[in-house]
């Protein structure tokens, strides 16, 4: 256990689940700073969604990775560059395509391993397991959208601008569909973890990730789910946006706007730093927009 009583954020290979025909997944059981992997197996090649926290990790996922595609060529995509979905990517052999999106590249030029080190004063088994992560440079770089054949099953990847961070990135297995949605629609409430995230974008990237009509969804954290996953946020944000407007009108401080729905709110989304977030972000934006009018 960490110090903070939470489990050691390691992934957990023995439990792979097969979702559909092409599509496996290690499930985080819900546990902090692990994410869902995917593993999506065509008859010529195999991709792997998020790798989890350091080489350790890596490893184990590369353990799952072989147990269902022997000998497969490997590609790897991460749906965003935090440290549980990217810095076990060092693990996978030097033959591994990395594919990145041109807005992960620029975010690790411009960031760096910053958050990573954010990580590593969470607990010793997180500074472990951080032990010389480094990011994987790209292999293939794309900006807007990629799609993999894979021998039977296609994958879309597609950049989606900056919702959780600004290299938001989503995988659709077109034949199975499954839709990869990173921390863009998930059970737990939404992380603005930049300051480029904006609500608006987040709001538009939904009705996009909608409009893939996608059967199974599995999001970076937390059960997988369905369509009922976007909807989860949309009406979050619809609500966020709301009260937050009806704060604006009354002349309430951003201080006192952020304490006041968070109260409402906490009961129903049990992050206050999560809804603390929403509602600045909420605030700025409907600011501009007035001072525009």
């Amino acid at each position: 256990m960490t110090v903070s009583g939470w489990p050691a954020p390691l992934v957990r290979p023995e439990n792979l689940v097969q979702l559909t025909e092409h599509v496996h997944v290690i499930p985080d059981e819900s546990v902090p700073g692990v994410p869902n992997v995917g593993v999506v197996v065509g008859d010529r090649a195999v991709l792997v969604i998020d790798t989890g926290i350091g080489e350790r990790n890596g490893c184990r996922v590369l353990d799952a990775v072989m147990s269902v595609a022997p000998g497969r060529p490997q590609r790897l995509m991460t749906t965003h560059v935090h440290p549980e979905h990217d810095l076990g990517a060092g693990a996978f052999p030097t033959e591994t395509v990395m594919i990145r999106t041109r807005s992960q590249v620029a975010e690790i030029a411009e960031e760096g391993l910053r958050i990573a080190a954010d990580f590593r004063r969470r607990s010793s088994d997180y500074a472990d397991l951080l032990e010389g992560a480094a990011f994987r440079d790209a292999d293939i770089v794309f900006d807007d959208a990629l799609e993999l054949d894979l021998g039977g099953v296609r994958v879309l990847l597609r950049s989606m601008g900056a919702n959780h961070t600004p290299g938001d990135t989503v995988a659709h297995v077109v034949e199975d569909a499954v839709l990869f949605s990173g921390d863009i629609a998930m059970k737990p409430p939404p992380a603005f973890a930049s300051s480029r995230s904006s609500m608006r974008h987040w709001v538009r990237s939904l009705d996009v990730l909608g409009e893939m009509s996608a059967r199974i969804i599995v999001p970076s954290h937390g059960p997988v789910g369905g369509g009922e996953l976007i909807e989860g946020y949309r009406l979050y944000f619809r609500d966020v946006h709301r009260r937050t407007s009806a704060a604006l009108a009354a002349g309430r401080t951003v201080e006192d706007t952020v304490a006041e729905i968070t109260d409402a709110l906490l009961p129903h989304y049990p992050d206050a730093g999560r809804i603390a977030g929403a509602v600045r972000v909420a605030y700025t934006e409907i600011q501009e927009n007035t001072d525009d009018d």
